[in-house]
Parts: C-alpha cells; sequence; structure tokens
C-alpha cells in the first residue's frame, strides 16, 4: 500500500513553492486520508457474503467513493487514498458504508460514523463503530488522517480542494452494447476520472452554460413540459450508464501518463489501443467520457448533456481522438507507452460551446494531472482538426479488421459434443 505525507506531496506538485506552515491561517488546513480496512460486517443477503463500499464526505462539500470488495464481512482497502486541500479546522468527516447489490434497485446499508476532528485525528484503538440507523453496532472501521496547516501556495486554492490521486472508473453495459454494437464484445463502456484542482484551472466563474441558441439544448433545459421528461429521461439513463456492479465495473489508480494509455485507452481483452473518437464533459471534480458512434443509440448515449447528468453548466466539453504521435502509418496498436500516442481534444460541444479562449486551461489541467501527457488542443472549427479526423477514419477501418482476427484467436475455442 502506498501513502504520501503532505509536505512530500506539496513538494511533487510545486517544486519550487518552499512550504511556509507557519504563515497559513489557523482555520486552513491539508489532509491525506487513508481508508484501510473494517471488520465484523454484518451478513446482508442470505447467500454469501457482503459486497461492501463506502461512502465518505467532508462537510457535504466533498465526496470520496470506494472501490466494491467482493464477498468479504473483513474488508481490506488498498490505495484507498484521499488528499483534501484548504479545509477548515471545523471540517468533519462521515463515512457510510453500504452493501452492494447488483440485482436490486438499491443498495443494502450497514451504517455510519462521524469523525468531528479532523485536523486533529486520533484514531480510536479498536476503530470507529459503524453505527445502523437503529444504532446498533454494525462492525468497525479503521484509517488514518494527515493534517498540516495549509502552505501559502494551498491555503489560496479554493475550499476543499480535491488534490489526489487520480483514479479511472470504468462502467460496462451490456444492454447499450447490444443497441450500439461498436465492438465484438457488445460492450459499452464509460468512464469517470476524478481529476485535481479543476477549479484552479477553470473557476467557477468561467463555468460553461448551456447554449440557449441551440435547439438541441433547449429541447432539454427549456421550460416547457417536454423538457421536463428529456431532462427526466437523461438523468435515468446516466444513472444506467454509470451504475456500479460488482461483475461489470473496473477501477484502479493511475499514477502517470503511461497509465492513462494502458489502463484507460487498451482494450481489456486485446491490449490494442482503439482508434475512435469520445464525447467528454468536464464537471466540477470529474473528467467524463465515452465512445461516440454513428449509431443512433451510441450518439444518444454520447451527448454531453447526458454525459453531464442533465446539469445547466460544465466546466468545459467536447471531443478527443487518440492518434500515434509519429502518424497512422507507424501505427503499433500494442505500443501502450505515453511517447507514442496524443491526445486531441477540441471544444466540439454544441450543447454547451466552450470558449476556445480555455483551450489553454484544458491542456495544462491535463499536463498537470497526467505529467508529460502529449496533448493537442484544438477549436472545433480549426481544419487541422478535420484533417485528423479523417485520418481517423482509415484507422478505424484498418482496426476493426485487425481486432476481429485478434478477438478470434483469444477466443477459447467451442468443443460440441455429440449425444
Amino acid at each position: 500500500m502506498s501513502s504520501h505525507s503532505l509536505a512530500d506531496g506539496l513538494k511533487s506538485v510545486v517544486p519550487e513553492i518552499t512550504l511556509l506552515i507557519n504563515t497559513a491561517p489557523p482555520d486552513a488546513f491539508d489532509v491525506v486520508i487513508q481508508f484501510l480496512s473494517a471488520e465484523n460486517l454484518p451478513k446482508m443477503d442470505p447467500i454469501g457474503r457482503g459486497d461492501p463500499y463506502f461512502i465518505a464526505k467532508i462537510d457535504d462539500h466533498i465526496t470520496y467513493t470506494s472501490s466494491i470488495l467482493p464477498n468479504t464481512s473483513s474488508p481490506k482497502w488498498e490505495n484507498e487514498e484521499w488528499i483534501v486541500r484548504n479545509i477548515p479546522a471545523t471540517a468533519r468527516l462521515s463515512v457510510t458504508v453500504f452493501d452492494k447489490d447488483d440485482d436490486e434497485p438499491m443498495d443494502d446499508y450497514i451504517g455510519q460514523f462521524e469523525i468531528l476532528n479532523v485536523t486533529n485525528y486520533h484514531p480510536p484503538p479498536s476503530g470507529h463503530d459503524i453505527l445502523s440507523l437503529t444504532g446498533s453496532k454494525h462492525g468497525q472501521f479503521h484509517l488514518s488522517i494527515q493534517s498540516i496547516q495549509s502552505s501559502d501556495e494551498t491555503k489560496h486554492l479554493p475550499r476543499y480542494t480535491f488534490d489526489g490521486p487520480c483514479r479511472y472508473f470504468r462502467h460496462d453495459s451490456f444492454v447499450v452494447g447490444r443497441l450500439t454494437m461498436l465492438n465484438a464484445d457488445s460492450v459499452y463502456s464509460t468512464w469517470k476520472i476524478p481529476m485535481r484542482r479543476i477549479s484552479v484551472f477553470f473557476p467557477p466563474y468561467q463555468k460553461q452554460h448551456w447554449n440557449k441558441h441551440y435547439k438541441a439544448a433547449q429541447l432539454i433545459f427549456g421550460k416547457c413540459p417536454a423538457s421536463l421528461l428529456s431532462k427526466t429521461t437523461l438523468k435515468v439513463t446516466h444513472k444506467a450508464l454509470y451504475a456500479r456492479t460488482v461483475k461489470h465495473s473496473e477501477n484502479g489508480r493511475l499514477n502517470s501518463a503511461d497509465d492513462l494509455w494502458k489502463y484507460v485507452f487498451a482494450h481489456k481483452t486485446t491490449k490494442q489501443i482503439k482508434p475512435c473518437i469520445y464525447t467528454y464533459i468536464i464537471d466540477n471534480y470529474t473528467w467524463r467520457f465515452s465512445e461516440t458512434g454513428r449509431q443512433f443509440f451510441a450518439d444518444f448515449a454520447s451527448k454531453h448533456a447526458l454525459l453531464a447528468n442533465g446539469s445547466e453548466y460544465v466546466r468545459y466539453a467536447g471531443e478527443f481522438h487518440v492518434r500515434p504521435t509519429k502518424g497512422w502509418d507507424h501505427w503499433n496498436a500494442y505500443d501502450t507507452s505515453n511517447d507514442s500516442w496524443e491526445i486531441v481534444i477540441d471544444n466540439g460541444s454544441g450543447t454547451y460551446t466552450p470558449s476556445s479562449d480555455l483551450l489553454k486551461n484544458l491542456k495544462e489541467l491535463f499536463l498537470f494531472n497526467f505529467p508529460g501527457l502529449n496533448i493537442v488542443t484544438y477549436d472545433f472549427k480549426d481544419p487541422k482538426l478535420k484533417e485528423s479526423e479523417e485520418q481517423l477514419k482509415a484507422a478505424i477501418e484498418n482496426y476493426k479488421d485487425s481486432s476481429a482476427t485478434i478477438e478470434e484467436l483469444a477466443s477459447p475455442p467451442v468443443i460440441i459434443e455429440r449425444l
């Protein structure tokens, strides 16, 4: 299990800054929270043990959701670390534990506990009692908290600034996959990646509101009854696409730009990087995206308002695709190193029409979160973007031919027994 000290974390982010802890105001603190384990969790289902996970909140301002650990009453989480900058001295932490239930509309509630002294934390020897709604003990939870007064650099960050680590969450839908048929696996994936310091690069006063002159956006955000129905449908679909399950979700930590290519963009079976176009939005804390296709449902499921869960504003939005740094003529789909690939990202969203003036902020945000990442930004009207997309189309056709052969080879043989 890896861990960070607050000082080391700051030095790795802003190496030229000397920490002047004594000059920080008394009500500004930075914390690193390590969520460790739980034990004696109750059995919530008649068959098997539980699939626990937890949701942590600081003052109801910022939220952390853990990975799901299957079939255990004594979960031990690894790499569940949360760095938050500039919280008040009076900050409270609440942790709610659930049992994931894929077959039910709602997960089972196990219990909750609260820490009232986050910035001056002393762990109880036996852990925190997890209390049910009736006050019964439903196990114990263990965590550690490092806190330090905010430095001159971090005290100027917005309150409750998320500062890592970056993690990815992939959600697979077979129902949508069968409708879109974007791949041989009939799987449609949506991605969510919490990003550090989004509000620094896209301050709240620069939020990109929905385009009141765009007819499709009017149908969603207007005042007529049809708009209410459209927004309700969006929210229901968003929840379905991003629903976490034990069997069909994956998450992990992204420690470098190489990890982004290896764990996010490479196919989980063939290990190839797939040429395609993604639709994305960036909200207050996360980068969300999914593949865009020509089929109706694929296009609908990738709409920016859907990814934004019907929000009237985003921090930024558009489309992006990946391409080899040396051109498609030198394409090796199995090479997932950062040196071999680059992200081409734009502001092409009719729903939110982000300002092209903020493309430099977009690039800086990605480089801050993934140092060394090769990234190119274009305004959606730039001819160079159209040229890159035309080259991508040819690569997509080549990928279809090669990936079909590879998936056939990777699939186990089907043996038919005669009766």
